[in-house]
């Protein structure tokens, strides 16, 4: 615990919150157990800044919030479309996934980087370039890096290696298993403050950056929600802009 508040992980202690007169429940998929600095499983309670997100979002409204581990992005999705989860967070849009789910406004920026071992030494300019010179590259199941990246996996799916959990990725770049790894900005520095051996590749731009938003289940939601959500959302801009800003 005292590692998380030294990095500066807004902390909750309870699973479930929101209004004492709630009068809708939304149960929240999420696709990782460890994934600070946004989610981390302690002790069978969620904390985090995407739990301090909800709680910035909803508290004292007419929801309440329960989330739920799932094992990856492309699971939590697919219950969603099942109806038995109601709202996904960290979530880019996508016309595919916009079939089965409203997406809320934006909440938060995100930023994608590649990330390599300490001691090896590459020459590339970006994740192209790197998987044209044979290198292998590490990404989260399910999740969304961008139009280049829908391409590059079609034509490189022997070099791209689909993990659930972001633990797993890194450690196999410690162990160096992998070249590459791709992941979020803040959850890199995280586990580059945890680590002597990992750092950013410097030498090229970020594989993707884009907003970030809430997804609502079609199944279990209406667009009244969505409106409801959306308002929510914006009386909260400024302290989920501080929240988000940093590790």
């Amino acid at each position: 615990m005292h590692s998380f508040k030294k990095y500066g992980l807004y902390l909750l202690v309870a699973l479930s919150f929101g209004s004492t007169a709630c009068e809708k429940r939304f149960f929240v998929a999420s696709h990782d157990t460890y994934w600070p600095p946004y989610v981390v499983n302690v002790d069978g309670h969620a904390q985090g800044k995407e739990v301090t997100a909800l709680w910035l979002i909803f508290a004292g409204s007419p929801y309440c919030v329960q989330v739920e581990f799932l094992p990856n992005t492309e699971r939590a999705f697919v219950e969603q479309t099942k109806g038995r989860m109601d709202l996904g967070w960290a979530a880019s849009f996508t016309e595919k996934r916009a079939e089965h789910v409203y997406f809320s406004d934006s909440y938060r920026n995100e930023v994608m980087w590649l990330y390599q071992h300490k001691n090896k030494h590459y020459r590339v300019k970006n994740l192209q370039d790197a998987l044209e010179q044979g290198y292998t590259v590490a990404a989260h199941v399910g999740s969304y890096y961008g139009e280049q990246f829908e391409h590059l996996k079609n034509i490189y799916p022997k070099q791209i290696i689909f993990t659930g959990a972001a633990k797993t990725r890194f450690a196999l770049l410690a162990k160096q298993r992998v070249d590459f790894i791709i992941e979020d900005q803040l959850v890199g520095e995280y586990f580059i403050s945890q680590s002597n051996t990992i750092k950013r590749v410097n030498t090229t731009t970020y594989v993707n950056k884009g907003s970030i938003h809430l997804m609502l289940s079609k199944n279990t939601s209406t667009m009244q929600d969505v409106i409801e959500v959306n308002k929510l959302i914006q009386s909260r801009k400024a302290q989920l802009a501080e929240l988000f800003e940093k590790l």
